[in-house]
């Protein structure tokens, strides 16, 4: 049975690939990171005109969603939100495993968006302006692009500062306002509207 966690998003739409619509999280820390982001999320859906929506593309990422997104042509980070909490074994030398060490825990949580009715560049920028206006927190907002499927989407990323103190917030160093137009294999820093 479908458990709403906001008036419009329920447990299942943040589930890993493999899951339906039964799926709630089995650890209290999943749920409340979950909570969290859906009741940020709900701000900006409150923030649409009525007859507009948002589904989610992409919430909780396993080994096995993280495997079928690379095979399909798409870079996901291995230090990405999409993670919420789970440790990821980081890459023996890598800039990342000499930044935070063999595993990474930091993520908070992400889910990838896919406005109806409106474009994405639409959905970032009242997104970006809601944020800026201290109406709701993320810890990343980010226009992505698939050029070759022709998909856009925005990712919203879990707000870091309600769970790790300012010395881990900096550490992680996210950048607040991001946009992709490769599948993620390289960002642009944004700071104004797109």
């Amino acid at each position: 049975m479908e458990q709403k966690i906001t008036k419009n998003f329920s447990f299942y739409e943040f589930a890993p690939n493999q899951f339906g619509k039964g799926w709630i999280p089995d650890s209290k820390y999943l749920q409340l990171l979950i909570v969290n982001l859906a009741n940020n999320m709900q701000i900006v859906r409150d923030a649409m005109p009525v007859n507009l929506s948002i589904s989610i593309s992409s919430g909780v990422r396993n080994k096995e969603d993280y495997d079928r997104l690379v095979s399909n042509g798409y870079n996901p980070s291995e230090t990405s939100d999409h993670n919420y909490g789970n440790a990821v074994l980081l890459k023996y030398g890598s800039d990342k495993y000499l930044k935070y060490g063999p595993t990474y825990n930091f993520s908070v949580g992400a889910a990838d968006c896919v406005p109806n009715g409106i474009t994405a560049k639409e959905l970032f920028n009242l997104t970006m302006d809601l944020v800026i206006n201290n109406k709701c927190k993320f810890g990343q907002v980010i226009y992505e692009r698939d050029p070759v499927r022709r998909v856009e989407w925005i990712h919203l990323g879990g707000y870091a500062k309600y769970y790790f103190n300012e010395s881990i917030v900096n550490l992680i160093d996210k950048k607040l306002f991001l946009s992709s137009i490769d599948s993620g294999k390289t960002y642009q820093e944004i700071n104004k509207l797109l």
